[in-house]
């Protein structure tokens, strides 16, 4: 990807049109395509897409009671009981608001019924059959029986006679049986809160102290705007009004008024926070970076995010949520560090192409990981995230874009030779990672966030993210209170294309809340079907009607009727209306009728563009809460909810959302850093400060009370994106510094520091916010941020440092995960069987009653048999023993062995049962092994050999021989030292024989000073005995110290130079190289796999003396070389800077072998034995390759050696390959630079150029594909 973008780069430097053309062309594609994008303000996109939550939001929200406004009107003296007065109140107070505020005013309720108490007689009474149910008719036919019909002609007369016979006359005359009794008695389900009371048409409460009525606004809630100003007008009036009512109160509460005060609050926060945001910005990327026109250069990536990710909006959906877009705005404290990082590069880097190259990596991965997580919102069940997913993933890519493509052709006006130090470079150059005490915080303090952060909650309450000013505070407590009994009803919800089949719906479920209510489950019921059923229920029971009154009865009951009336004294005509209410045609209700039937129902009917509900309430006691949703569960055509339930089910779907990003997040997040860095280990130390700051963000959260929101569930992506953000450049900036050696972690940190302090101020001054959205987009962001920020910059250096840079910087090899987790389970084996062998070596040795000698015994070939295990559980250690002469380890002796490593210790005890150390005062106190040590019989050697003998002389009577190391402590750099003269002093007075031990490989395997257990061979050779009279290795024992040690460095140097091949150092080299690029450590494997591990050029060169290897690279084969043969220093010469950096900062590298950058074509080469010539000349102008050769064999001392290898041009079958391979190497991968076009030698040429200078030559083939020879060319002194 660097090559990709450096290359765009220059491409565009070359054609400065074209680029400001595409770049112009395209924002304005991305700008049209944004002015498309269809806006959408429904805010019950913040609602999860659940089947009980979005039938609670119809309710509240679509429903005509939800629209509306609701006023309380009380006395100030809670005692005082006058509804007259609060009727005349409230009359004034209507009058006042029609005055002032008409235009905006739908209609105001005051009385129930809004005036339609005589049209509902009229509807009653014209339509009795469509009210009647079959319940009703089992009743009617009783009703119709002569002695029930006298009955209720009697109890009418005495009506008639009372002062309401005016009104009760036509109704009787009508219906003399009393059928539409049966009508008007389901009136009474209107009266579904027994806390309110009609008082002559308005509604008071049960005791008549507070008076209920409402408003409906002219405008939708949503519409903000409107009736922001509607309300600001109200809250005059009402001033007004209670100024003149002193003694009354007034408050109301709704969803207008409540999306008014958050328009009206979050209008001005945003002024504020704002105006504050600039001020600071401006002011702080001045101070930064000491340029006016920075803030609009870092304005530039953002802008064309944010247009290019609306664009992508409108051609995948059409549309976005307004709160998708405003939330959407938080994604810039992102974009904008894209450019920030960009920016504070180009302040320290030579040039804008070389900041390009610097950030393409950690730019593409950090962007990539970002709009990954992002994307993972698609996964969720709410609209509002998945929009803001898709927002934001299609602005990130555009500013990403625009950053490493457009905006360095923008003028940035860098003065390298005007920057100043700020306070941001002055904190980079802190090495927090070093304090250990901080190192120690993270540790301790991570379990205990991570025990209260599992207890965070979610809250269910989305009022929580409403602004309510201390008016709508007191307004909302007084409603809630008034109106509790309807919050904690069920609702049964029907929904569908059309009312008439909503309602058909609900019908459906009417005998099942029949029954409940007989059950004693519901108590009470408001179901709109009992009055207004659907048009199907309604011609069903105008059948009903005419199958019930057949001639023959009709006729019955009207003689019945007039017999009885004239027995009663009424008039003979009293009831000839009676006829026509039995004979005439009845038909379904008219427009008027069905307005209204539902203006008795405001909260059972809502919809909206698509749906239609019908929404029936039921009264349940909580304790039989779960009976009446089980039961109701059954019910397939409507849905069943309550606020509990919708809460319920609000946080199960915000905290599996939640779990969902976290984990969609985490694995996108991790796998592309591990794809990034080619390295488990990197990907990791790059994660796990991630995980720990979520840790303590949850932990934090559940400290201090706050819950997770859906608010909050955005934050947490921007959190989440930054964080990655932070660790991938710190991890860049590390690895950097790792692989050349140049410390770019100070100028990725200060970058760092201002990103977060961009951020910080962007959300930060949203504490100075009111509404409560605002404030808590502000606490968790700052509070995570910092946390993400504390946590990358000190755990993640730790670890980094601690794995990596550490120890390479001791000349250890880093650790890989693998080789790590390999040598901790070593060491745990070690521990484990160490204290078994400390409990059996108690039993044995010091509790045995019985023949302690061979209790003692056994205890030896336990420690010898567990040694042995030891080493031979590591499959990873290849071991090797060469018995030279078939020592039997019978008689005693004096082993003796060269000591270089830990390992030395268990390679000589599992040898046999019978050997026991002279061991140093650490092993024999080691609080590990000590006491095996002790048990085992093995012997300090503190003070003196002289004061061993007599325990040794013990222990060889016994049959036990002596194994002593006599450099008497590890070396350093794997060569034998000086033998100190114990061992020989012991062996010559116990007349013991000595028999060496060489060791090779075990220095390898573990370093001294080292823990990591590499993958070695472990070479043990067991050499001939050494009797006490052979004079061949001295007379005395000091003698023999000498001459013995002389003797075993030889064999050893003998058996490293047999050993020691190049393949021999493969996995030091790649390890040398692994953390600097997942593409160069690829590279090095296969690279030394298909050089053989550079095998033929070991063979062919000398093995000591100087050398070249120009065209190096980075310095795989000069290193192999020099490895394999410490006596051949080694120059690397190459014209990519960046390969030579790395070569050069390899940790391993010493004093005799160099690299430097430079041109070969004009390379001065000093006098050498040696030069090699790998891959280069093809690279070289014909002139060029000719002019070096000529200075080749200039510096070449008599003997030396001329290796050249390239590809053949005359074979021309097997030179495809050659090409093919270069064409990878330049033009795919871009390994090699290249200036000119490739020019390839032919044999002939190189013959020709050896004649010409009196050369030898030998010509080598290795391959079988490619043209590559070796020319092995020798310049020999003939005089």
């Amino acid at each position: 990807m660097q090559g990709f973008f450096v290359g765009i780069y220059d491409l565009f430097q070359k054609r400065k049109f074209v680029c400001w053309a595409l770049f112009f062309l395209s924002l304005g594609l991305w700008a049209i395509l944004s002015f498309r994008v269809k806006l959408k303000e429904d805010i019950s996109s913040m609602l999860p897409d659940s089947k009980a939550i979005k039938a609670m939001n119809d309710v509240i929200s679509h429903t005509q009671a939800g629209e509306q406004v609701i006023f309380l009107m009380s006395f100030k003296d809670s005692t005082r009981t006058d509804p007259d007065s609060l009727i005349n109140a409230a009359n004034d107070f209507r009058a006042e608001l029609e005055r002032k505020c008409a235009k905006w005013i739908d209609t105001i309720t005051l009385q129930v019924g809004g005036g339609y108490e005589e049209a509902l007689v009229d509807i009653f009474q014209n339509n009795i059959p469509l009210f009647l149910t079959d319940k009703d008719f089992a009743q009617l036919d009783s009703l119709a029986q002569p002695e029930r019909i006298r009955r209720t002609l009697e109890n009418n007369r005495k009506i008639l006679l009372s002062p309401e016979s005016i009104v009760f006359k036509r109704l009787v005359a009508q219906d003399p049986i009393g059928m539409s009794g049966l009508v008007w008695r389901k009136l009474k389900s209107l009266q579904f809160d027994p806390n309110y009371e009609p008082y002559e048409g308005y509604l008071f409460s049960a005791n008549e102290k507070r008076l209920t009525f409402f408003l409906k606004p002219k405008y939708k809630a949503n519409q903000t705007g409107q009736n922001s100003k509607f309300f600001e007008a109200v809250n005059d009036i009402v001033d007004n009004w209670e100024s003149k009512h002193a003694d009354a109160h007034l408050v109301y509460f709704g969803g207008p008024a409540v999306a008014a005060g958050n328009a009206i609050q979050m209008r001005t926060d945003t002024i504020v926070t704002l105006s504050v945001t600039i001020v600071l910005l401006l002011a702080l990327t001045y101070y930064f970076f000491r340029r006016k026109r920075t803030p609009l250069l870092l304005l530039v990536p953002v802008v064309y995010g944010g247009l290019m990710g609306m664009g992508i909006v409108y051609l995948v959906q059409g549309s976005i949520s307004v709160i998708a877009l405003g939330a959407g705005a938080i994604i810039l404290g992102i974009a904008i560090d894209f450019s920030i990082h960009f920016l504070s590069h180009a302040r320290h880097a030579k040039d804008v192409r070389s900041t390009i190259a610097e950030l393409t990596h950690p730019l593409t991965i950090g962007s990539f990981t970002t709009i990954a997580a992002f994307l993972s919102l698609s996964f969720v069940h709410t609209q509002i995230l998945k929009d803001l997913g898709l927002f934001a993933a299609g602005s990130l890519t555009g500013a990403a874009l625009c950053t490493l493509i457009f905006l360095p052709h923008f003028p940035l006006g860098i003065d390298h030779s005007r920057q100043k130090p700020t306070v941001f470079d002055a904190a980079a150059k802190l090495h927090p990672e070093r304090n250990k005490w901080l190192v120690l915080f993270i540790i301790l303090l991570t379990p205990v966030m991570l025990y209260f952060g599992v207890h965070v909650q979610f809250d269910s309450d989305l009022m929580h993210l409403n602004y309510l000013s201390p008016r709508m505070q007191q307004a909302q407590d007084e409603v809630s209170k008034a109106n509790a009994y309807a919050l904690s009803s069920v609702f049964v919800v029907a929904n569908e294309s059309n009312e008439e089949k909503a309602l058909e719906k609900l019908e459906s479920t009417s005998p099942a809340i029949n029954y409940l209510v007989q059950k004693g489950w519901v108590r009470s019921s408001s179901d709109p079907t009992l009055l207004f059923p659907s048009k199907a229920e309604q011609t069903k029971r105008i059948a009903r009607w005419n199958n019930f009154w057949t001639t023959e009865k009709k006729q019955q009951v009207i003689s019945d009727v007039n017999k009885a009336a004239v027995e009663l004294g009424y008039n003979t005509e009293a009831f000839s209306a009676f006829d026509n209410t039995l004979n005439r045609s009845y038909h379904t209700l008219d427009t008027s009728a069905v307005k209204v039937l539902k203006s008795l129902y405001p909260a059972s009917f809502s919809a909206d563009n698509t749906n239609h509900y019908a929404i029936a309430a039921l009264k349940v006691p909580q304790e039989h809460r779960k009976e009446v949703f089980d039961y109701l569960a059954t019910q397939k055509d409507v849905t069943i909810t309550d606020k509990q339930q919708g809460a319920l089910q609000l946080v199960n779907i915000l905290n599996n959302d939640f779990n969902h990003i976290a984990i969609y997040s985490s694995l996108i997040v991790f796998f592309a850093l591990l794809l990034g860095y080619g390295r488990i280990e990197l990907a990791l130390i790059s994660f796990l400060p991630m995980v720990i700051s979520w840790i303590w963000i949850l932990g934090l959260m559940s400290l201090l009370g706050l819950k997770f929101n859906i608010v909050n569930i955005i934050i947490s992506s921007l959190i989440f994106g930054l964080g990655d953000d932070f660790a991938i450049f710190t991890m860049d900036g590390l690895v950097e510094k790792y692989k050349t050696g140049s410390n770019k972690l100070i100028s990725v940190r200060a970058a760092v520091y201002v990103s977060v302090v961009t951020v910080i101020i962007g959300l930060g001054v949203l504490l100075l916010a009111k509404h409560p959205a605002l404030r808590s987009i502000a606490f968790i962001s700052v509070t995570g941020l910092v946390c993400v920020l504390f946590i990358s910059q000190v755990l993640q250096p730790f670890l980094f440092n601690w794995f990596i840079q550490n120890r390479a910087n001791k000349k250890f090899m880093p650790f890989t995960l693998w080789s790590f987790l390999k040598s901790l389970f070593a060491f745990a084996y070690f521990f484990t069987g160490s204290m078994v062998l400390t409990v059996a070596g108690i039993i044995l040795t010091r509790l045995w009653p019985f023949n302690r000698n061979k209790a003692k015994y056994i205890y030896h070939a336990f420690v010898s048999k567990y040694t042995w295990s030891m080493m031979y559980i590591m499959g990873n250690l290849r071991k090797r023993v060469y018995n030279l002469q078939g020592e039997d380890f019978k008689t005693p002796a004096v082993y003796i062995a060269n000591h270089s490593s830990f390992l030395d210790i268990l390679v000589t005890t599992m040898l046999n049962p019978h050997l026991v150390l002279l061991t140093n005062r650490w092993v024999w106190h080691s609080p590990v092994f000590g006491a095996v040590v002790r048990m085992a019989e093995y012997y300090p050697v503190a003070d003196g050999a002289e004061q061993s003998l007599e325990p040794l002389r013990d222990l060889v009577s016994r049959g036990y021989s002596v194994v002593v190391f006599p450099e008497g402590t590890r070396s350093y750099d794997d060569r034998i030292k000086r033998f100190h003269k114990g061992a020989f002093y012991i062996a010559e007075e116990l007349k013991l024989d000595i028999v060496p031990l060489v060791l090779h490989g075990i220095s390898y395997s573990m370093q001294k000073g080292d823990w990591l257990l590499k993958d070695g061979n472990c070479s043990i050779y067991i050499h001939p005995r050494i009797k006490p009279g052979d004079e061949r290795y001295g007379k005395t024992y000091s003698e023999r110290a000498k001459l013995i040690g002389r003797w075993m460095r030889s064999e050893y140097e003998q058996v490293k130079e047999k050993n020691e091949t190049p393949a021999y150092f493969r996995e030091q080299l790649l390890r040398s190289y692994t953390y600097k690029g997942p593409v160069l450590e690829w590279y090095c494997r296969i690279k030394t796999k298909l050089e053989k591990n550079y095998e033929p050029f070991h063979t062919l060169l000398p093995g000591e003396g100087k050398f070249y290897d120009l065209g190096c690279g980075y310095g795989f084969m000069s290193y192999m070389l020099h490895w394999a043969a410490p006596g051949r220093a080694f120059t690397g010469v190459d014209y990519d800077e960046e390969k030579i950096e790395t070569a050069q900062n390899n940790y391993l590298r010493d004093d005799n072998i160099n690299f430097e950058h430079a041109d070969v074509t004009s390379y001065e080469l000093e006098p050498c034995d040696g030069i090699i010539i790998s891959d280069v000349l093809h690279y070289l102008l014909p002139a060029q390759q000719e002019q070096l050769l000529e200075r080749c064999v200039t510096a070449l001392n008599d003997n030396g050696v001329l290796i050249i290898r390239d590809g053949v041009a005359e074979l021309k079958d097997r030179h495809k390959g050659t090409e093919a391979t270069e064409l990878f190497s330049t033009r795919v991968f871009k390994f090699n630079k290249v200036e000119n076009q490739l020019h390839f030698i032919n044999r002939s040429f190189i013959e020709s150029f050896t004649r010409k200078h009196n050369l030898q030559i030998e010509t080598l083939d290795f391959t079988r594909f490619t043209s590559n020879l070796v020319f092995v060319i020798k310049k020999i002194n003939d005089f």
